[in-house]
């Protein structure tokens, strides 16, 4: 008896009971099958060698949709690391972070013949690509999985496992290649056609498509932004710890404390340099400007910076440009997008800014959330001998807010949780991710908001963030991360209810499903071990 397949759009095909998804879409879409590259089963996220037995809701996830894109990557990286293996058998493949519309990766013992070595490897992938050769997943038992990861010698997956010890491990297998990925990859290596390298010592960034276009993006090299994602390296290997295996490894031995007051003590030192670089400048700084994505720390760290300022003989004046934002009935017919500079009052704050650099006394605006006014604060203040004003906010480093402060009056600084913790050596963190996380916590903790309602903000959140935030990230003098080591250990037990209040019925609860399963992977720590000076207190309270 066949079965109901009833797709997104309305209609509803047959199919015959065994049947793969990617049957059914070559079927239906003989034109551009290989266009979908995974897809929602009755609610499930699945890969399309999925097969159906009964009737079935289905979604098909095209390159545009985020699950498409990250099931491309996941799939590329899975046959860059079926190449290595074949090139350089033995040798430890390091999926390291997001960089310039691509991902920094690192080969060991590759550094001095990189540039032959990249040839040799994206040659093997070509030619595999070329034989379009099935990527099988594969469920195995516990043990089988770990002989796999012992025979390979991949001890990060090994630790990582000892703390999910589960009856059945998914893999994927290319030939008698395996790995695993949380989420699916494509059925097939021909659907990898697009892809690049670009050699970055000591690794390379691998490229892959912005959009369905299958087109590769510009490579900009970002040197501040590739200099503060070493220095967080650096920061894990003080610690000894590279990936969420070696992490709760150390919390089982009872060394949980010791992580989060050296990840603190790491946070202290850099702000006090930061603090330091502006004092050497004191004479001719009037102005330092804080700028930074959502849930990036930045009032945390500008409080503490604030204090270091003091220790070092300055008395700083601190603004935040949230206060400086229009009245909701100002914005009414014209802008509406606060994550755009057009909904700060700029030609009142260029005033204020004016005035208080020639040492003239304002009255700086508090915004209310609440009644979306701003109101009077009743506190007038001036720029004192010895002072400096700090300015924070998501646009602080847009030219137009400072553009009457000569450049050498001014110390720009940029602020992001850079996560360079992954969960093992191929399956990286993102470091949105780990802002979006912040921000479920803090909106459920202080805003009363509901992790459906940031969900469904974040998508604009990001595209403000690449339009206004970003351009102007290596226009900084410096860049500070504020991602904490050990912060997922405390966030997990803050935002697992909120995720799972999320029901299969919700436009958010896929994403909500993937981010509840990722924070599964860490043990628990006790938030009171958190210091109340900490950036994470900021999203936890």
């Amino acid at each position: 008896m066949e079965c109901q397949i009833a797709l997104e759009d309305g209609t509803t095909i047959l199919a015959t009971p065994g049947e793969t998804l990617e049957d059914i879409i070559r079927r239906v879409y003989p034109e551009k099958y290989r266009f979908f590259l995974a897809a929602q089963l009755d609610g499930e996220i699945v890969d399309l060698s999925s097969r159906v037995e009964k009737d079935h809701t289905v979604v098909f996830f095209p390159f545009g949709h985020p699950e498409g894109r990250r099931t491309y990557v996941r799939s590329l990286l899975f046959l860059l690391s079926y190449a290595v293996s074949q090139v350089l058998p033995g040798k430890r493949l390091r999926v390291l972070h997001s960089m310039s519309d691509g991902l920094f990766c690192e080969v060991e013992d590759a550094e001095h013949n990189l540039s032959d070595l990249l040839e040799t490897i994206e040659k093997v992938m070509r030619e595999t690509i070329a034989q379009d050769l099935p990527i099988e997943r594969e469920v195995v038992n516990w043990e089988k999985a770990i002989h796999i990861y012992t025979r390979r010698g991949r001890e990060d997956v090994i630790r990582l496992f000892r703390y999910l010890r589960t009856p059945a491990v998914p893999l994927y297998r290319l030939g008698d290649f395996y790995d695993h990925y949380y989420g699916p990859l494509c059925p097939r290596t021909g659907y990898l056609t697009s892809f690049g390298f670009v050699v970055v010592p000591p690794g390379f960034i691998v490229q892959f498509p912005k959009d369905d276009t299958g087109k590769l993006p510009p490579f900009v090299f970002r040197p501040k932004l590739f200099s503060a994602f070493k220095e967080a390296a650096q920061w894990g290997k003080i610690m000894n710890i590279e990936n969420v295996g070696e992490l709760n490894e150390a919390i089982a031995r009872g060394e949980g404390k010791e992580i989060i007051a050296i990840a603190e003590a790491l946070h202290e030192k850099k702000i006090a340099q930061i603090a330091d670089l502006i004092t050497q400048r004191k004479g001719s700084l009037k102005l330092v400007l804080i700028a930074g994505p959502s849930s990036s720390g930045k009032t945390t760290f500008t409080r503490r910076l604030y204090t270091q300022l003091r220790v070092n003989g300055w008395r700083p004046i601190t603004i935040s440009l949230d206060d400086y934002f229009l009245s909701r009935h100002e914005l009414q017919g014209s802008v509406q997008d606060y994550e755009s500079p057009e909904a700060l009052d700029l030609e009142l704050f260029r005033e204020q800014l004016l005035l208080l650099v020639a040492g003239k006394e304002v009255e700086i605006p508090r915004y209310n959330f609440i009644t979306g006014t701003r109101e009077p604060r009743g506190i007038r203040s001036r720029l004192e001998k010895d002072g400096i004003i700090l300015v924070e906010g998501l646009h602080a480093l847009n030219p137009r807010l400072s553009q009457d402060i000569p450049e050498e009056e001014k110390f720009k600084i940029y602020v992001s949780a850079l996560t360079t913790l992954n969960i093992d050596d191929h399956n990286r963190i993102p470091t949105t991710d780990c802002r979006l996380i912040r921000r479920i916590v803090r909106d459920s903790q202080f805003r009363g908001s509901k992790a459906e309602e940031v969900f469904a903000t974040w998508p604009k959140v990001r595209a403000g963030e690449e339009k206004y935030i970003f351009p102007y990230q290596e226009e900084a003098d410096i860049m500070f991360n504020s991602s904490l080591i050990y912060e997922f250990c405390i966030l997990r037990q803050y935002a697992e209810a909120l995720l799972r209040a999320i029901t299969p019925e919700s436009p958010s609860y896929l994403e909500a499903y993937r981010l509840y399963s990722f924070l599964n992977h860490f043990m628990l720590l006790n938030p009171s071990f958190v210091p109340s000076n900490s950036i994470l207190r900021e999203f936890i309270g």
